[in-house]
């Protein structure tokens, strides 16, 4: 490299094999989130809104209470971790509580943490009924 005020020279362009390494590189990824989102697209097709408060909602069962979490969060997973406000509904009360959710393209499943301590995901079913 050619030396400019005292400073090594910086390189201005890409070699061909490092551009069509970059290319194949963007390429996979964009088709491996555009699996994601068809799957998820899948997955949410048989499962019913519910509407709360003015809102369109899905409800995510458990075998001790139901969370709705809004239609657009849901809608917008991918595999990076999201921060959402769960809806809780109990048989005295409604309350609400942070948690984390996450889309698994691979099991094709929603995972979601209840607990911003102490993240620990656990598989979480729609409703379908």
């Amino acid at each position: 490299m050619a030396e400019r005020n005292g400073l090594p020279e910086t390189r201005k362009g890409y070699s061909g094999a490092e551009k069509q390494r970059i290319m194949q590189r963007l390429t996979e990824e964009r088709k491996r989130l555009e699996k994601s989102k068809e799957a998820l697209r899948r997955y949410l097709a048989d499962k019913k809104l519910f509407t709360y408060l003015g809102s369109d909602y899905y409800k995510i069962k458990d075998y001790k209470h139901s969370f709705y979490i809004k239609k657009e969060i849901i809608e917008s997973l991918d595999s990076s971790v999201q921060e959402v406000d769960l809806e809780r509904t109990g048989y005295t009360s409604t309350r609400t509580q942070k948690g984390f959710i996450k889309w698994d393209s691979n099991r094709e499943c929603i995972l979601l943490s209840l607990s911003k301590v102490r993240i620990y995901y656990k598989p979480f079913e729609i409703a379908t009924y």
